[in-house]
């Protein structure tokens, strides 16, 4: 009997391990980060709306999904043409990428040239090899927008990221974007991994018991 359970057992964590893995590799966004920006706001618009979700299916913080035309409730326009923006991520974080939302609505508003960096401690910031130089006009229109998508040459350590923006696309009252949302990879190694919730050890459980019952030996 021992034999026949033997597979079944190893089959079931296997597969636990795998769900772990995968559950914890889906929960790459990074949560409640802050903005700040030397640029300065117009129209009532507030820098926080860029990274709070507003805007986003359910107005909650995503790495995908369509934005909502830009508006003052769920945009952000600065009073200047370049300058810098950084964001806080309230934490430290193997960083691997991030999504982006430029200003929809009006294309000549939305960040067009810019520099992406990082810190670990908010004072010293260096260039994100990889990291895009260049966002793309939006949609024209009043319409819906998907994010750009960006991931780095490799991973970075960080705590905040600076974008450092030189260019917008050919307005001379401001610049402003949507949203922007930061992906980062998973914190521990496969075997280290969080194991599946409560439900799906039960799951399991009743799986791998079964699994025992077909091969028994009378």
């Amino acid at each position: 009997m021992k034999v026949a359970i033997a597979p079944i057992v190893l089959s079931t964590a296997s597969l636990g391990l795998m769900l772990g893995v995968a559950e914890n590799a889906q929960a790459a966004l990074i949560p409640n980060i802050t903005a700040s920006t030397n640029m300065g706001s117009a129209f009532s618009t507030n820098i926080a709306n860029t990274v709070n979700g507003a805007g986003l299916p359910s107005n909650t913080p995503s790495l995908t999904g369509s934005h909502a035309a830009a508006t003052t409730t769920n945009a952000w326009f600065g009073t200047a043409l370049t300058g810098n923006i950084t964001f806080n991520l309230n934490g430290s974080y193997s960083l691997a990428g991030f999504s982006f939302w430029n200003f929809n609505g009006q294309r000549t508003i939305g960040i067009k040239g810019v520099t992406v960096q990082s810190s670990t401690n908010g004072t010293t910031f260096t260039t994100i090899a990889g990291a895009p130089t260049q966002f793309a006009i939006a949609a024209t229109s009043f319409a819906a927008v998907n994010p750009e998508t960006f991931s780095f040459s490799s991973p970075v350590t960080a705590s905040f990221v600076r974008f450092v923006v030189a260019s917008n696309w050919d307005s001379i009252n401001g610049t402003g974007f949507s949203e922007v949302q930061f992906n980062r990879t998973p914190d521990q190694p496969p075997q280290l991994q969080s194991v599946p919730e409560s439900s799906s050890l039960l799951a399991l459980l009743a799986f791998g018991l079964a699994g025992v019952g077909l091969r028994k030996r009378m």
